[in-house]
């Protein structure tokens, strides 16, 4: 899970310091302030341990650059990784984060003992680079490679099932505007189902597999949804939001987001009907229950609330920790809180409001006419 997040001349943001909850967390801001950045980057660092050190004899500095350079290069798509850097800044850039994991223990205990607690384990993962390349690793000393870290799954606010057929072949092939969160995705939705989906996923997101209306199934290549008494539909044939929905109950199902990981997901209330977004509100909230990490983007005040109202309506609560990013003459600034009513600047809030007012005034306008 990603712990915390310092980034030095990164894109718009000049400073900035994030730490995050293990359960909840929601950055809200208008466009242009960098939420889909730090998703990357979080997403980025969440997959370093499983891609660098897990089953691996040698983490060497150059392939740790390689790695970053590489998959910033792929994900942000610049023509260059030194354009990443703020501009007008002095031309270098650090990026540095902390992710938890632990250490599997095994100790000799009576049968009447408690069975004992992983130990917790660390790595922080920095580089820096000018307006050329990447050109310094920090590396740690010591990488446990039997160790324990949660993958990073990324949804991007754009479904993909519908251009599923064929994407991969395409994407090795062809220079292509999507970038590698995309095949990341493919790759994943890609892995058939298990054979035994973990039981919590029946227990909390009955109400997704209702709006779904069936079950996701992948032949040929493509994908159909197949509801049960009915004939299976082509995915292309269903609405964008459900076909989203659908996507996270499918990651679920074939493993690809199990617990201990980390879901970031870029603007899910999009292209979703407010009971839709209600629905999706209680499923986010009931992974983070259930030991998974979400890390979300919202322009949406309503799912806010939503979350809002489950803080306060559930007694097993996961932490929640909400990021307002604002546009300064200085870059973009980060404030954090536990409530998003503590936030100065939101964006979704101030123009609910407004809409509220503008309403107001047109009534006493009519009345008065």
């Amino acid at each position: 899970m990603i712990k915390q997040l310092s980034l030095r001349n990164f894109t718009v943001f000049k400073e900035a310091d994030l730490t995050f909850s293990p359960g909840l967390n929601v950055i809200i801001g208008e466009n242009g302030t960098g939420k889909t950045h730090l998703l990357k980057l979080g997403y980025i660092f969440s997959n370093a341990w499983h891609t660098l050190v897990k089953n691996q004899s040698l983490v060497s500095d150059q392939k740790v650059e390689r790695y970053f350079s590489e998959r910033l290069q792929n994900i942000f798509k610049p023509d260059k990784v030194g354009n990443l850097t703020t501009t007008g800044s002095d031309g270098k850039s650090n990026v540095s984060t902390l992710v938890s994991g632990s250490i599997p223990t095994v100790l000799i205990r009576m049968p009447n003992e408690p069975e004992t607690q992983s130990l917790p384990d660390e790595i922080k993962w920095e580089f820096s680079f000018s307006n050329r390349s990447i050109d310094n690793v920090v590396l740690q000393e010591r990488l446990t490679r039997n160790a324990i870290y949660g993958k990073g799954l990324y949804i991007p606010s754009k479904e993909m099932l519908s251009f599923f057929e064929g994407f991969l072949a395409s994407y090795e092939k062809r220079e292509f505007q999507f970038d590698e969160t995309f095949r990341d995705l493919a790759l994943n939705l890609l892995t058939t189902k298990l054979k035994k989906p973990p039981e919590f996923i029946k227990l909390g997101l009955n109400n997704l597999a209702d709006d779904v209306g069936g079950a996701l199934k992948l032949e040929g290549g493509k994908f159909y949804l197949v509801s049960s008494g009915s004939k299976s539909r082509e995915i292309t044939l269903i609405a964008e939001g459900i076909r989203k929905i659908a996507t996270l109950l499918y990651l679920l199902e074939n493993g690809s987001l199990e617990v201990g990981d980390t879901l970031f997901w870029d603007e899910p209330e999009s292209n979703l009907n407010p009971k839709l977004i209600k629905d999706v509100a209680v499923a986010i909230y009931f992974l983070c229950q259930n030991g998974i990490q979400v890390v979300i983007a919202t322009h949406s005040y309503f799912l806010l609330k939503e979350f809002d109202l489950l803080s306060r309506s559930e007694k097993n609560s996961p932490q929640i920790t909400y990021f307002g990013l604002t546009k300064s003459d200085d870059g973009v600034i980060i404030e954090q809180g536990d409530k998003f009513q503590v936030l100065s600047t939101l964006v979704a809030l101030d123009e609910e409001l407004a809409q509220y007012d503008r309403e107001q005034a047109l009534y006493y306008q009519t009345n008065r006419d």
